[in-house]
């Protein structure tokens, strides 16, 4: 299967594109840890939209946090008739919440997603990998020289 021409591109891993001026410092934090953990698989070019589109939506979320804080009754209000429902930042969130996970999803940042997309599987070393890591060392009975 032919590989497509913009597959081969090269970038340097330490390149962050610079955060857009519609983020503040939280989203602005959210577009470097993105960019530098999907360097190896986001195109500035393509991707940038909906790494920006993530962040807002992200300090949007922060910012319904830091309103609501930790009060409780923030989260309600009274209706002119005296009824108690549920503030519509509530809604508000729960909604960026789910657009967010859908982002972080198409953007190959949940581990079924990245295998989805072919990308290497992140996982913690056993005793497993340290018996094949030792076995690829000896080749016809002599251990091979780790330099």
């Amino acid at each position: 299967m032919p590989v497509p021409e913009f597959a081969l591109a090269t970038v340097n891993l330490g390149d962050i594109p610079k955060p857009p001026a519609t983020l503040d410092p939280c989203g602005a934090a959210y577009w470097s840890m993105f960019w530098d953990g999907g360097r190896r698989h986001l195109s500035e070019r393509h991707d940038s939209p909906i790494v920006e589109k993530l962040c807002v939506a992200i300090q949007e979320v922060a910012a319904i946090d830091a309103w609501i804080g930790g009060d409780v009754m923030r989260r309600f209000y009274e209706t002119a008739n005296g009824q108690l429902v549920t503030h519509p930042l509530v809604k508000q969130k729960t909604e960026l919440n789910a657009q967010i996970t859908a982002w972080l999803s198409l953007i190959g940042f949940t581990p079924s997603d990245r295998a989805r997309l072919g990308l290497a599987e992140i996982r913690v070393a056993n005793e497993l990998d340290q018996y094949r890591q030792r076995n690829a060392k000896v080749v016809d009975a002599k251990e091979v020289s780790g330099e």
